[in-house]
């Protein structure tokens, strides 16, 4: 439902006093239920109190209730029914009047997309600046207009309109000051809560060791409120008995993603776990935060985790981190990897490549952080680029993700809605959104919607290594990647800003002539950038992943003095698993890309443990130029699944000139994916101009479709894609079947395996 503007109705504030006092009629919401919905409530006013000093601007903020009801399809009459604000030190409160009821009205014209409100508020105010220990109070209503684009509690901003005079305020009678102006802004309110963070080997519950031997444990809090010390304790997991505190943090200062206000520095609430020293075989522990939130208490949160002081967690011998392995084409590699960890019997390895598309993308819903219509547009970064992610998830089969408390029978909420819902959540201020505040938000709104099961975590960028993660998250797990950039000022200042990815790019060519001993490894990425209006077009940025250290966007200038951003971490977000022995949930598989590859296994063996060096051996024949994720995974002996990661490149050679050149051959050189599901491409090679044919035969010899009839084709490297389906446009079954190749008298074929 979407609504326009029309005229405001509006009671003199003498005859509301009037009604209010004397009793008006019931309204035909008296007899019926109201429904009800928390907000948090922004304002700034302007007070004056006599014989003290000129009219001062306070700011406020705190957690107030509408009540609503619908008594026409075109009208809601609302109250507000509690209301409790305070200004930053805690000195100034403004409050509901107890006695006097605060009303308000909306009109929905059906077909109109805004509503036109009011409120007018009655408050009591404590300003023991002035008064130690009285009350104040307004005795004619606070009037406040606005136009709403949602539905009740319709978070948008409400303000006292030109030409209203001031509301004179009161204490016992006696007039001692004015209220000249009002305006606030309500959001969904969240409870405070606590998220803790441990991270761990993907895909396993075995936390990750730092080379300091430590294990870290951080802590988010959702909503806006303000801890003053995070309490960090471990037990063995199924210990009934107390906690053991290992850490008090009382800083919790935090780097805030911001395009125009310095990062700041400090780690977040954060504690580090000494497991120690000794080689033990690992032991499950419960950690838990206590975050303590003046006037509201302390909250907790636990995460139980397999701790080990050598993890099983396999790592690549001679390949580092910051470094992109480079292999040729028709040639066997022997791989080296290591499990430190203690292993009674040899456990399980396997090494396996994902070929990374050449261009990988997703349309994303644009959101303007500038347009939300909040004091906090400049600074929303995080909300903006989070409202583009769940609104991808929504448009993708996850109902009530976008309408308001997950509500489906409720209008859908515009992705500027969850910007602004967000901002709330994650708590958002004037210095902008850390990455811990936005994982902890996202969770909050998910759960506020009724998502459940969904997985939200923050991984830094370090090295070429962490840029591969990131793009395996992004292009093989159906998920969701939030980019975190960096710049530096040239005056030494950090900014920080957040982007939704929405496409990434790689290539790997090696020229043959001229020859060229290394190829071109090529990887970049393309995101709805919010801070430019949203848009997703020429943000496609080439990551310099060369001579190692931190990835950066090549030429994205995020502070107006030139130079590059670095990619310095993402925040990922991802969709629910199929619970045990039930089938995949539907949306799920919505989000998989037509050409979705799964990972090819190339090599398998054994994993000794112990820091013994071990070795895969594989063969790249099967496999085509381009830029690869390579997956060590290994299962030690207690079951546990771990692995590391790598990008990978093996050439495609281009002819230079488009001439063909020494060591090119007419072959047909393979296909990707294989096993495939729906989709596969075939690649092939021709050292001169000839006619070829590419047909494709079942197990029993049948042809079953023709992709290349015997057709002309320049020298060069050529690609063609095959959907699965016969010459008739029907899927075919899953089975075996064969690529023949003909060109230049060259007879060859391969394997392709489909798998529905």
């Amino acid at each position: 439902m979407r609504f326009c503007q029309c005229r405001v109705f509006l009671l003199p504030a003498l005859s509301m006093l009037m009604i209010l006092l004397q009793g008006a009629a019931p309204s035909p919401a008296a007899a019926q239920p109201w429904d009800t919905t928390s907000v948090d409530i922004r304002a700034k006013s302007i007070i004056e109190i006599f014989g003290f000093e000129p009219p001062d601007t306070v700011n406020l903020f705190g957690p107030g209730r509408l009540r609503y009801f619908e008594p026409f399809p075109w009208e809601i009459d609302s109250e507000i029914d509690t209301c409790d604000l305070r200004n930053a030190s805690g000195r100034r409160r403004v409050r509901e009047h107890p006695l006097l009821p605060s009303i308000g009205k909306a009109y929905l014209p059906e077909h109109d997309p805004w509503i036109a409100s009011f409120f007018d508020v009655f408050f009591e105010l404590e300003l023991p600046d002035y008064f130690p220990g009285e009350t104040l109070t307004t005795q004619t209503p606070l009037h406040m207009e606005g136009m709403a684009n949602g539905w009740p509690p319709c978070f948008d901003r409400f303000a006292t309109p030109p030409g209203m005079p001031p509301v004179p305020i009161f204490m016992d009678g006696i007039q001692v000051g004015f209220i000249h102006y009002w305006e606030q802004e309500m959001i969904p309110h969240y409870e405070p809560e606590a998220h803790i963070i441990v991270p761990t080997s993907y895909g396993s519950w075995v936390a990750e060791v730092g080379e300091d031997g430590l294990v870290r444990v951080s802590a988010g809090l959702s909503g806006n409120y303000e801890a003053t010390e995070a309490v960090f304790s471990s037990r063995p997991c199924g210990d009934p008995g107390p906690f053991t505190v290992f850490h008090v943090d009382i800083d919790g200062s935090e780097p805030a993603y911001s395009t125009i206000h310095p990062e700041g520095s400090g780690d977040g609430w954060c504690g580090y776990f000494d497991p120690g020293s000794d080689p033990f075989e690992g032991q499950c522990v419960q950690f838990e935060v206590a975050l303590n939130v003046p006037p509201y208490g302390w909250f907790m949160d636990t995460v139980d985790v397999w701790v080990d002081p050598v993890p099983p967690i396999p790592v690549f011998h001679d390949i580092p981190r910051d470094s992109i392995v480079y292999f040729h084409i028709d040639s066997f590699f022997d791989i080296t990897y290591r499990l430190d960890d203690e292993l009674v019997v040899p456990g399980i390895s396997e090494l396996l490549m994902f070929p990374l598309q050449v261009d990988f993308e997703r349309a994303l819903t644009t959101v303007d952080q500038l347009g939300l219509g909040t004091d906090l547009d400049s600074v929303s970064c995080g909300p903006s680029a989070g409202a583009s992610c769940l609104k991808y998830f929504a448009d993708k089969g996850y109902p009530g993700l976008d309408n308001p408390g997950g509500d489906e029978s409720k209008p859908e909420q515009s992705p500027e809605d969850i910007a602004r819902e967000l901002q709330g959540a994650m708590g958002t201020d004037t210095s902008g959104t850390t990455a811990n505040g936005m994982v902890a938000g996202i969770g909050s709104y998910l759960q506020g919607h009724g998502q459940n099961g969904w997985s939200v975590g923050y991984h830094p960028v370090d090295d070429a290594t962490d840029l591969a993660e990131m793009f395996r998250e992004f292009q093989s797990d159906s998920e969701d990647v939030l980019v975190l950039l960096e710049d530096t000022t040239a005056d030494g200042d950090t900014t920080g800003h957040v982007v939704t990815l929405g496409s990434t790019h790689t290539t790997y060519f090696e020229t043959i002539d001229p020859p060229s001993s290394t190829g071109t490894p090529e990887t970049g990425i393309d995101f709805m950038d919010p801070w430019g209006g949203g848009t997703q077009e020429d943000n496609n940025y080439p990551l310099d992943t060369s001579g190692g250290g931190q990835p950066s966007t090549e030429g994205y200038d995020l502070n107006g003095e030139g130079g590059d951003a670095k990619v310095v971490g993402y925040v990922k977000v991802s969709p629910p698993e199929a619970a045990p022995g039930s089938p995949a949930p539907a949306p799920r598989a919505l989000l998989k890309a037509a050409s979705r590859a799964p990972w090819i296994p190339v090599a398998t063996g054994q994993v000794t443990g112990n820091g013994a060096v071990d070795v895969l051996h594989f063969s790249t024949a099967p496999l085509p130029g381009g830029l690869y994720l390579m997956e060590i995974v290994t299962i030690d002996d207690q079951g546990f699944q771990c692995r590391d990661i790598r990008l990978a490149g093996i050439p495609a050679y281009v002819v230079g000139d488009d001439e063909p050149g020494p060591g090119m051959k007419t072959m047909l050189r393979g296909s990707y994916p294989n096993p495939f599901n729906p989709a596969t491409t075939i690649e092939f090679s021709l050292a001169g101009d000839a006619r070829v044919t590419l047909v494709i035969f079942d197990v029993a010899g049948r042809r079953v479709r023709t992709l290349i009839p015997g057709v002309m084709t320049d020298a060069g490297i050529h690609k063609t894609d095959w959907d699965g389906k016969n010459d008739d446009g029907k899927q075919l079954a899953s089975g075996v079947y064969f690529a023949r190749f003909v060109a230049e008298g060259q007879v060859s074929a391969r394997k392709l395996i489909l798998l529905r």
